[in-house]
């Protein structure tokens, strides 16, 4: 897996499939998103485009579960074959959605399918969303596909979700939502 770390150098020549997201836990819905991108065998290389540490101030619901060494043996075990690790700072977070699109995801990471969830927010306060982007396939050339979040005891797996278990002690259901064998 090829890292690419920060806002430089942010560019791939050939064509790629990208799932978008924080992915501070890399739970079983984000393994389920990456999952179905890196099965499809379309000729497209996949890559992951998430956030660095430095972006949490910058997002909304921010606090790692796991450290960058362990996102990154996560991802790599998942078969992604690229990693952007973008950085948010007073800039790049003033960057409106549509310009996201554009500039980042088409022009330079040449991306060909996006694979997200149905709440993806992205862009300057977090105004892109699905719809924005559904609106925008057309003119991107890139096809969207939303991969509906899973549940688990009657709500939805999100890293939220697994902070507070954290926090509350409640160890079994937050390894089983961040995928380990055990089952509750």
């Amino acid at each position: 897996m090829i890292i690419i770390d920060g806002t430089k150098e942010i560019e791939y020549d050939g064509m790629t499939k990208i799932a978008i997201g924080k992915f501070d836990g890399i739970h079983l819905g984000h393994q389920r998103l990456i999952g179905e991108m890196v099965s499809e065998h379309d000729g497209l290389r996949s890559l992951v485009f998430t956030f660095t540490k430095e972006s949490e101030p910058f997002l909304k619901d921010s606090g790692r579960i796991l450290t960058k060494e362990e996102r990154r043996k996560k991802f790599e075990a998942l078969g992604v074959d690229y990693l952007v690790e973008f950085e948010l700072n007073e800039t790049t977070a003033k960057t409106e959605p549509e310009d996201f699109a554009r500039d980042i995801l088409k022009e330079r990471l040449h991306c060909k399918k996006l694979f997200c969830g149905p709440d993806l927010s992205f862009g300057y306060k977090g105004r892109g969303d699905v719809a924005l982007l559904k609106s925008m396939e057309s003119e991107l050339g890139i096809e969207v596909k939303v991969v509906e979040k899973l549940q688990y005891k009657g709500a939805d797996i999100s890293s939220t979700r697994i902070r507070t278990a954290i926090k509350s002690g409640n160890d079994e259901d937050a390894e089983y939502m961040l995928g380990s064998n055990k089952r509750p």
